[in-house]
């Protein structure tokens, strides 16, 4: 256990480096976004990024969990796995580019929006032909290479983005060169692959085919209910309420997708490990799961809290004072992170243990509930009825997550995974309500610094952090922390 501790250690570390990387470039690629596109347009090319999303599960079919998963248990057979998924994502990707297309005539969308539709097409798919390798990848606990392509990707767009807007070329010349940079992206992941993986030459496998679609169709249609209540809450606001109003909702909504940098750098890591303790050490499994769990409440409480206290400020320093309706939704999405960051691990962990039809059976019937809801409730009331929604979603699927996980004789105490990381939360509150006549930047220094040493003084800290805290912070800090522990 300590050095499978000590390997999610350091892999966690080089992917959550990656991931801040990422979340600086994303913040910067936002600020000009704002600036050069403005509300209405930044609400057409969000729109259009959504919209395609809303097909995203035709484009994946869960295959990347499949992938991870089973080339995780057995290496040898990657070249002919990542070929035949290959083989399978690239039909996937033509038939639902046809179906995005067929959709998009149908709704008699202007031309611009037509068109950041097509890009977003092809810049989706794309991505989705490149995540091929970084699960392979993944599955090698290759993590180094997955931060490098993380940090290349990101870097690529922003650079193309930030150009393109600056010389004027507006929205459509910058959604052509986020295409161009994926394109590249998926070549340089596919000449890495060949060294890595010894190459990709195989041939067409029905029966492997066959079994990638079975094993990843109930991740699939899971899928479609996680994409009811992100994404189609876009598409209904631009229809009802129009493009501005669109624009401060995914103003919002953008932010909290970019602080999941923390869980999309814990998952990629932990998953191989819950696959090969399913098949090897289930006795360690609730041990990983349950810490895991915990690491989350530990981040996301904190977060939320904070961002609720300074929205305002974010909002204004991330885009500009057009975006102050943003606020409001953003206090309120907010609070579907402090559930979210756990669901991450729980609804990861139950394809990993071959309970993936777990997923389906809860949020497909959830999706069609928000997304109900929402058709039925955002003429009446509004930007805040999405975002109401959202926050209940991931309570309903923490919730139905406990009590499945009581059921296969794995019980989390709820009192251990929240109760100190609140208690740490008042000090925190406070140094930011008393420094709020100085910069954002300064109260979230504060903020962070008072967070932790509340966490420490009321005895946060357990004896399952030791190998963490090792390996992670200097020698004498570590000590400090863990001298009554």
């Amino acid at each position: 256990m300590p050095s499978q501790a000590k390997k999610i250690t350091f892999d966690t570390a080089a992917l959550f480096a990656a991931k801040v990387i990422s979340l600086i470039l994303s913040v910067i690629r936002l600020k000009f976004l704002a600036i050069y596109l403005g509300v209405g347009t930044f609400g057409i090319y969000t729109f259009a990024m959504y919209f395609v999303a809303m097909f995203g599960v035709l484009f994946d079919l869960g295959l990347a969990q499949i992938i991870t998963r089973d080339i995780a248990v057995d290496r040898s057979g990657t070249q002919h796995f990542v070929f035949n998924a290959l083989l399978l994502k690239l039909f996937l990707f033509i038939g639902t580019a046809i179906i995005i297309l067929i959709a998009t005539g149908l709704s008699h969308f202007d031309l611009e929006t037509n068109m950041a539709v097509f890009f977003s097409i092809f810049i989706t798919g794309t991505n989705s032909l490149t995540l091929v390798f970084t699960s392979a990848f993944q599955a090698h606990r290759r993590m180094k290479l997955v931060s490098a392509i993380t940090i290349a990707t990101d870097l690529t767009t922003s650079i193309a983005v930030i150009a393109l807007l600056v010389l004027g070329y507006g929205l459509i010349g910058m959604l052509i060169g986020s295409a161009v940079a994926s394109s590249i992206i998926f070549l340089v992941a596919f000449s890495i692959c060949r060294r890595v993986c010894g190459g990709i030459r195989s041939n067409p496998d029905r029966r492997l085919i066959s079994y990638l679609a079975r094993e990843g169709y109930p991740v699939a249609l899971s899928s479609i209910g996680i994409t009811l209540y992100l994404y189609v809450t876009s598409a209904m606001l631009k229809y009802i309420e129009g493009n501005v109003v669109t624009g401060y909702y995914n103003a919002a909504f953008k932010i909290i997708i970019i602080l999941t940098v923390v869980p999309t750098s814990f998952i990629p890591v932990v998953y191989p490990f819950f696959a090969e303790l399913q098949r090897n050490e289930q006795g360690k499994l609730r041990a990983v799961l349950e810490s895991s769990v915990r690491y989350m409440f530990i981040i996301s409480i904190p977060l939320s809290v904070g961002t609720i206290l300074v929205a305002k400020e974010l909002i204004v320093t991330l885009y500009t004072p057009q975006f102050l309706p943003a606020v409001r939704p953003l206090q309120i999405l907010i609070v579907s992170s402090l559930f979210g960051y756990a669901n991450y691990v729980l609804y990861a962990f139950f394809p990993a243990v071959n309970r993936q039809k777990f997923n389906m059976y809860v949020t497909i019937p959830t999706g069609f509930a928000v997304a109900i809801s929402n058709y039925l409730l955002i003429p009446r009331f509004g930007i805040l009825v999405p975002s109401i929604s959202l926050a209940s979603v991931e309570v309903v699927l923490f919730t139905s997550a406990f009590f499945y996980l009581s059921k296969m004789n794995i019980k989390l105490k709820l009192s251990a995974l929240f109760a100190k990381p609140l208690l740490a939360c008042i000090p925190m509150a406070w140094i930011v309500y008393v420094l709020s006549p100085y910069s954002i930047f300064v109260r979230v220094a504060a903020a962070v610094f008072m967070y932790a040493v509340a966490f420490y003084l009321v005895k946060g800290f357990i004896a399952e952090d030791r190998i963490i805290l090792e390996n992670v912070l200097p020698p004498s800090l570590a000590r400090i922390l863990l001298k009554k522990v």
